[in-house]
């Protein structure tokens, strides 16, 4: 199934901002645990974040993820936010996180961002997953992530699937390893719901939402900010059993993740 654009009630050319959000899409994202929304940037912002994001993606180290069965799944700048004042401001935009405090009904923090690039013509698929194991996070709700398009994404290149309704999981079963079907086999039945963005969309998704991406079969690379959004009051708790869980240089277990580096959205 693949997501139609969605046109927000509004006329083709105006910028989406948490107050012209219809509340409909904010009771959707509470519902599905995930939402489009589209022109969240300007041509301009575009333009701008989309040249710095490349520099930054030839100058700065990248992480590899890459799939058992041979490919590259995507490469990742992270952290960009501390590297790059136009990726900070992007990562902090005034408007994605407006949307973001609202979809989720409460203060957030910014917790990182990655620049994402998922290669030209043979990348391998990114699997089904859910984000929550990668995050040493408790105490956090709501957790969730932007993710902007600073090209056009369709379908062959590589955009988002979403299992709707899958971040409701019964009691604290998400698993920390493996595919989330070894813990929950009737999700193998549920509709997955496939979205392509233009450059400029953004979609919003809960951490404990299950969503995978296609192979990018185009012969351009697909580029994107995944910025993640952490309840205010969210501490520092390292999970043992995570086979990936990002570091958190600043904060011993148990402390409050309110610095400098995990600046409040509003």
């Amino acid at each position: 199934m693949t997501e139609t654009t969605e046109h927000l009630g509004r006329s083709g050319g105006e910028i989406t901002t948490a107050q012209n959000l219809p509340a409909e899409i904010v009771e959707r994202y509470r519902r599905d645990g995930y939402v489009h929304i589209p022109r969240v940037l300007d041509a301009a912002e575009v333009d701008e974040f989309l040249a710095e994001a490349r520099t930054q993606l030839h100058e700065q180290p990248t992480v590899s993820w890459d799939a058992p069965e041979g490919g590259n799944v995507m490469d990742w700048v992270a952290e960009p936010e501390n590297a790059s004042a136009q990726m900070r401001r992007l990562a902090l935009h005034p408007e994605i996180t407006a949307i973001a405090e609202r979809l989720a009904g409460r203060s957030l923090r910014m917790f990182k961002s990655e620049l994402l690039r998922k290669p030209s013509s043979g990348s391998a698929p990114t699997p089904l997953h859910i984000d929550e194991p990668a995050f040493p996070i408790a105490a956090a709700p709501v957790t969730l992530t932007a993710w902007v398009a600073l090209v056009d994404v369709p379908v062959e290149r590589g955009c988002l699937t979403f299992i709707p309704g899958s971040h409701r999981w019964p009691g604290d079963t998400a698993p920390a390893d493996g595919e989330p079907f070894d813990v929950r086999p009737e999700l193998r039945w549920w509709p997955q719901v496939t979205v392509p963005l233009r450059a400029g969309d953004c979609t919003f998704h809960h951490a404990r939402l299950v969503h995978s991406a296609g192979a990018n079969r185009t012969e351009v690379t697909r580029i994107s900010l995944a910025s993640v959004y952490m309840d205010a009051e969210a501490v520092y708790h390292p999970n043992p059993d995570s086979w990936y869980q990002d570091k958190v240089p600043d904060r011993e277990p148990g402390q409050a993740l309110a610095s400098d580096r995990y600046p409040r959205l509003s």
